[in-house]
């Protein structure tokens, strides 16, 4: 495989095809092929770490594509355990998926949910997340009311500090757990720590903060073993850190801890996670959009506004034609500013068609009910597939 590409505006603007021109817009569309090569360039890394391994040790979040489409595609390619929120697990259910960990502190509602489930579907593996003896209440009298047991992760706060116990208590909490439930019913499948705060912009202050975090880790694991419970596994790892993970918690030899990484955007890539880790992956999901008025000089309107780009990260900053920048956005609007000297650009009317790459693509994904799927030759191969995990 050719090493990923710079996204510039003659990047972007290779995606397009004559297809795409007669396609209603905005619309959501998603390049199988750099799909496919996304899943190749991630099998590549996991195995560059640990060799034959294929995705053993990867658990996918589906929080970016939240489409069962995507998951069968995923599964197809030998991806057998994904992470979610609650939200996205019917998602899953129809896809087919038979090992989902629920990455979300359940409270009395959605324990319930959770353990219906379990009952309707013996033959899937579900684990839950536990931070607190009240979660593990929740869990508990769920279970005992549908007759199942749950698997749980203790989730770790290993820096983020949004959700999670204190690595030095997690001893404390699991005992805790066990004499407030009481319950048999609740079982320690392992750990889960989510490094959500490891943004560095080089590999060097990646690996900085995943030793940091790492080393919480296994502070806990180590106090756990020590009261003679097993912790047979791990889930670590979002997109930033994931490799960095990867290779620390497999240097340390533990041939007792199975070890699952658990990055989500991968699998579409967007600009912001590019800018910081330029060419890992390849952005296979963009926004077509259309210029819809010329309000003067050296301004242009897009059909397009943040209620279908994600604008959490900040405005759209890559287009398929060069020289552009946002001026303002709205709801349903996006203005761009002509820059002078757009050496060799056309002047765009009113009618042309861009295509923008989302700086955050969950957040994008999340704002359409569906979206057109681009096969081979830049041929358009399904044109409404279902968002079906977004928005609940």
């Amino acid at each position: 495989m050719d090493p990923c590409p710079a996204y510039d505006s003659a990047t972007i603007k290779a995606y397009w095809s004559d297809s795409l021109a007669d396609l209603p817009t905005p619309q959501l569309l998603v390049f199988r092929a750099r799909v496919e090569d996304n899943l190749a360039l991630m099998r590549r890394y996991l195995e560059e770490i640990a060799p034959g391994s294929g995705f053993r040790h990867l658990r996918t979040h589906v929080k970016t594509h939240k489409s069962s489409w995507t998951a069968r595609l995923q599964m197809e390619h030998g991806l057998t355990r994904f992470k979610a929120t609650p939200n996205e697990v019917g998602m899953l259910l129809r896809a087919g998926a038979r090992d989902i960990f629920i990455a979300y502190p359940l409270l009395r509602h959605q324990a319930h949910i959770l353990a219906e489930r379990i009952a309707e579907h013996p033959h899937v593996r579900f684990l839950a997340q536990v931070a607190s003896p009240a979660h593990a209440a929740y869990l508990a009298q769920a279970a005992a009311h549908f007759g199942v047991a749950i698997d749980y992760l203790i989730d770790l706060d290993v820096g983020m500090h949004r959700t999670g116990t204190a690595p030095a208590a997690a001893l404390s909490l699991l005992e805790e757990i066990r004499a407030v439930t009481g319950s048999q019913r609740l079982r320690l499948a392992g750990l889960h720590a989510y490094d959500g705060h490891n943004k560095g912009s080089t590999p060097e202050e990646r690996r900085r903060v995943a030793e940091e975090a790492m080393a919480l880790v296994f502070q806990a694991i180590d106090a756990l073993r020590s009261r003679g419970h097993e912790v047979p596994l791990l889930v670590c790892g979002g997109t930033p850190g994931f490799l960095a993970d990867l290779k620390i918690v497999l240097a340390r030899g533990d041939s007792s801890l199975e070890v699952e990484i658990s990055p989500g955007t991968w699998i579409y890539w967007d600009t912001n996670y590019d800018g910081r880790m330029p060419g890992l992956f390849r952005l296979a999901a963009l926004i077509l959009a259309q210029v819809m008025d010329r309000p003067g000089g050296d301004r242009l309107t897009l059909n397009l506004g943040y209620k279908r780009w994600g604008i959490d990260a900040g405005p759209v900053e890559r287009f398929s034609e060069p020289g552009l920048e946002v001026l303002s956005t709205n709801e349903e609007h996006t203005v761009l500013h002509e820059l002078p000297g757009r050496s060799g650009s056309r002047r765009l009317e009113i009618g042309d068609h861009l295509l923008i790459a989302p700086r955050h693509i969950c957040s994008t994904v999340n704002l359409w009910e569906e979206f057109t799927i681009i096969g081979g030759g830049g041929a358009v191969e399904l044109a409404c597939c279902p968002v079906d995990g977004r928005n609940r």
